[in-house]
C-alpha cells in the first residue's frame, strides 16, 4: 500500500502541467460519454458567511473516487479548501489536495477540450472577457489546442487587461492587446473565453462573429449570468461537463430556458462529444458553446495524475499512517 500524501499548491503545480491536464480531462471526458465515470453535481449548503460547497465523482476506469470541500467568504485561505483521493478497491486515502491551482488547471483544461471538438480547426483570434486567475489559465489550454495568433482581453479595470496581455506575450508569445471595451474584445474573436464574475451579460448576441466557439465559465451560481439570451439562441449546439448540474447552475441557459428560447434536451454532454457519440460542429459558420460548471470528475482525473506523479518524483509531504 502506497503512502498517502498531501499536495500543496507548489507540489500541485510542479506535478501537473497544461497537457498533463489536457490529455486527463480528455481521457476522463471520453470515459464519461462511454459511461465508466458518475459525478454528484455540486451540493451547496449555507454556512456562517458563505457558502459550502461539496462535489464527488468515482472514475472506476482509473480506480479511484474523490471529494472536494470548499467554500466562499468562509475559508479566507487556501488551508481550508481540500479534495481528498481515495482508492477505490480499498477506501484507502490516497492523497489530500489543495485545490486553488488544480481547480484553474482543471476548468482551463475542460475549455480546452471543448475547444479541441467544437471550434473551427484554423481559429486564429481569441477573445476574453475577464484577467483573473481563471482566465489565464483558459488562455494557456486554448492556445494549446488551436494556432492562435492575436489575442483582445477586456475586464473592467484597464491596469489589469494591461498586465495580463504582458504576461501572455511574454510567457505565450502571442500577440495580446487590451480592449477598452467588452463588445471589442467579442467582435471579431473566432473562439470566446468569459470567465468574469458579471451579475448581468456582458455578452450580446448581435456581436457574434459566424462561427464562433464560447466557453463560458464565470457564472456557475444563481444570479451570475455573463451571456444575454440572443447569445445562447445563437448557439445551434451547447455543450456541458454535466447536464444535471447545469439545469440549476447555470443561469445563462436558464433564462432562455425560462423565456422558451431553450429547451433542456437541447444541452448535450462534452463526454457524448469527445466519445464519438455526438457531433457538435455541422458547419463553420456554427456558433457552439461549451458552459463550463467545474465538475468533480475533472479534480479526480487531475488529482489522479499528480498523485502518481508525486509516487514516482518523490513529491509531497507523507501523511501518517491511517490505517491502524
Amino acid at each position: 500500500m502506497a503512502d498517502a500524501l498531501f499536495l500543496d499548491e507548489a507540489s500541485v503545480r510542479q506535478l501537473v502541467t497544461m497537457d498533463d491536464a489536457l490529455a486527463a480531462v480528455e481521457e476522463v471526458f471520453a470515459a464519461q460519454g462511454r459511461g465508466g465515470v458518475y459525478n454528484v453535481p455540486r451540493v451547496r449548503a449555507p454556512v456562517k458567511g458563505g457558502t459550502l460547497r461539496i462535489t464527488a465523482a468515482v472514475l472506476s476506469y482509473r480506480g479511484y473516487y474523490g471529494v472536494k470541500v470548499s467554500s466562499t467568504a468562509v475559508f479566507h485561505s487556501n488551508a481550508g479548501r481540500m479534495f481528498c483521493l481515495y482508492r477505490e478497491a480499498t477506501g484507502e486515502l490516497c492523497a489530500v489536495v489543495q485545490v486553488f491551482a488544480m481547480g484553474a488547471l482543471r476548468t482551463g483544461a475542460a475549455s480546452g477540450i471543448a475547444t479541441k471538438y467544437l471550434a473551427n480547426a484554423d481559429a486564429g483570434v481569441l477573445g476574453v472577457l475577464g484577467s483573473g486567475r481563471q482566465a489565464r489559465t483558459q488562455v494557456d489550454a486554448v492556445c494549446a489546442v488551436l494556432p492562435i495568433r492575436e489575442i483582445h482581453v477586456w475586464s473592467p479595470r484597464e491596469a489589469s487587461r494591461e498586465a495580463f496581455c504582458a504576461d501572455v506575450e511574454n510567457i505565450n508569445k502571442i500577440k495580446c492587446l487590451p480592449a477598452g471595451t467588452a463588445e471589442a474584445a467579442v467582435r471579431g474573436a473566432d473562439v470566446l473565453i468569459t470567465a468574469t464574475t458579471a451579475t448581468a451579460p456582458v455578452v450580446h448576441g448581435a456581436w457574434l462573429k459566424p462561427g464562433v466557439h464560447i466557453n463560458a465559465i464565470g457564472a456557475n451560481f444563481e444570479h451570475r449570468r455573463e451571456l444575454d439570451t440572443a447569445t445562447v439562441a445563437a448557439a445551434k449546439f451547447i455543450a456541458t461537463d454535466d447536464t444535471e448540474q447545469v439545469r440549476y447552475e447555470s443561469t445563462d441557459l436558464a433564462v432562455p430556458v425560462a423565456e422558451g428560447k431553450l429547451s433542456w434536451d437541447q444541452v448535450h454532454s462534452l463526454g457524448d462529444v469527445v466519445a464519438g457519440k455526438l457531433k457538435g460542429r455541422q458547419s463553420p459558420v456554427d456558433v457552439t458553446l461549451f458552459k463550463s460548471l467545474g465538475v468533480a470528475i475533472e479534480d479526480v482525473a487531475l488529482a489522479a495524475r499528480a498523485y502518481e506523479k508525486a509516487l514516482q518524483l518523490g513529491i509531497g509531504m507523507t501523511l501518517p499512517d491511517l490505517t491502524r
